[in-house]
């Protein structure tokens, strides 16, 4: 295994790149706000209507099992939509798979808003959903490395932090939406609500990718990726190059960010559920917390991104790890309680100094821990192999909510995935720095 060297970003000031950096953000913020709008309104109604309309005959515990394995589902698949979008942009041009991602992700999402119910078409419905979510599930698998690699491969050497923070952050603008209009479609009459209302926020998702892919269209490629075209450096199959020459450096992002989804979709998706059915507090009021929030990991995102290029990313991604293991298992302690005004004291806590801590910084931290030839799919690969552990969060809490274990079981795990993600995010760093030859500036960049 050779050791991965993050290649060069060039500067050519006698040509000018057409996209400048905070074009490339924009792009990347809006495209990953498609993306998890898409991706957010499917777990928000697997957790409050999919075991309703979908699965029928079975009691309502089962049924918000089978709910949630259809989310989980997604992620089964996003490693594949890594592998397959990581090489199309690693041999082909970042922009291209982008272009694909979103067609893809939106079409999903509006087909869902149209599916027939169980009650309409019976085991039908159930499959047609599986089939869909594993649609969203690769689209997504493809979009979260390359929206980082277009911000970050764009940014100035000083500033990749504070730019690249915009990928993800996107992410949360798309929560931010998605749970908004969930918000205000609850507020229609249950019956209102169960037959029809739930499909008007998938049926959106047209306008939004619309957006996106206007926004998009006109972006030109990054410059790390054609200076490899230039240099012929491009390699033949990046899946294989990625899996021989940079396992451990994978395995290290995987242990990263298992850690910080796992926390995200417990807090955003299981305990959503379980507020409202076992502590009877209002959905509209569990959602309009979970989108303030939200919106606050917008806000924290760059302010973390920007931090970062001063003092370096390790520190700021391990203290943001074990911030956001802590303070969640503190919110578990309070939900039973149906303090609103302490269950939203903790969740603004966790989101904003924990969450947003990691999720700022990771962009420019993974990018800078792979070279440009195998960037796409590498990364790709490690953040959606992380997804998976993620994604598979509430199906687990669900099961060891009424185990003998018991509730704070779920944050103690997660709070060990974050501890396993600190751990080797300092290790990542010690053992795979990228070599001095390069123009990578790394005393500002790494802790």
């Amino acid at each position: 295994m050779t050791t991965p060297t993050a290649a060069p970003f060039p500067h050519d000031e006698s040509q000018p790149p057409r996209t400048n950096p905070r074009r490339a953000a924009t792009a990347a913020f809006l495209g990953t706000v498609v993306e998890f709008y898409d991706l957010v309104i499917y777990g928000t109604a697997a957790a409050l209507v999919f075991g309703r309309v979908f699965f029928r005959d079975v009691s309502p515990h089962v049924a918000l099992i089978m709910s949630f394995t259809t989310f989980a589902s997604g992620y089964l698949v996003r490693p594949i939509g890594g592998l397959v979008f990581g090489y199309i942009g690693d041999r082909f041009g970042r922009r291209q798979a982008l272009m694909l991602t979103i067609a893809m992700m939106g079409g999903a999402t509006v087909l869902i808003g149209v599916l027939p119910t169980y009650a309409t078409a019976g085991a039908l419905a159930p499959i047609l959903l599986v089939v869909l979510r594993l649609l969203q599930g690769i689209a997504v698998g493809g979009e979260q490395g390359g929206a980082v690699l277009i911000a970050v491969e764009h940014a100035p050497a000083n500033k990749r932090g504070f730019y690249g923070s915009f990928s993800t952050a996107g992410a949360q603008g798309g929560t931010v939406i998605a749970t908004a209009i969930f918000a205000l479609v609850t507020l229609l009459p249950d019956n209102a609500f169960n037959t029809w209302g739930w499909r008007i926020p998938f049926l959106l998702s047209a306008v939004i990718v619309a957006v996106g892919i206007m926004v998009r269209y006109g972006l030109e490629e990054t410059p790390a990726f054609k200076k490899v075209q230039q240099t012929g450096e491009r390699t033949r199959n990046p899946i294989r190059a990625s899996l021989i020459e940079q396992p451990l450096t994978i395995v290290g992002i995987v242990l990263v960010m298992s850690g910080v989804f796992a926390c995200w979709y417990l807090l955003t998706v299981y305990t959503l559920s379980y507020a409202v059915e076992h502590v009877e507090i209002p959905r509209t009021k569990m959602l309009s917390m979970v989108t303030v929030a939200t919106l606050l990991v917008v806000v924290m995102n760059p302010v973390w991104g920007a931090v970062s290029d001063r003092i370096g990313r390790t520190k700021l991604v391990i203290a943001g790890l074990l911030i956001d293991g802590v303070l969640l298992f503190a919110y578990f302690a309070a939900l039973p309680t149906g303090n609103l005004a302490l269950i939203f004291v903790l969740m603004l806590a966790t989101t904003g100094c924990g969450h947003a801590m990691v999720n700022g910084v990771v962009p420019a931290f993974v990018v800078e821990s792979f070279p440009a030839e195998v960037r796409y799919t590498a990364g790709s690969l490690g953040f959606q192999l992380a997804g998976v552990l993620g994604g598979f969060a509430p199906l687990v809490a669900v099961t060891l909510q009424n185990s003998r274990a018991g509730l704070m079981s779920i944050p103690a795990l997660c709070l060990l995935f974050c501890l396993l993600g600190a751990i080797s995010a300092y290790t990542l760093r010690r053992q795979f720095r990228p070599k001095p030859d390069t123009d990578l500036e790394p005393a500002p960049t790494f802790g």
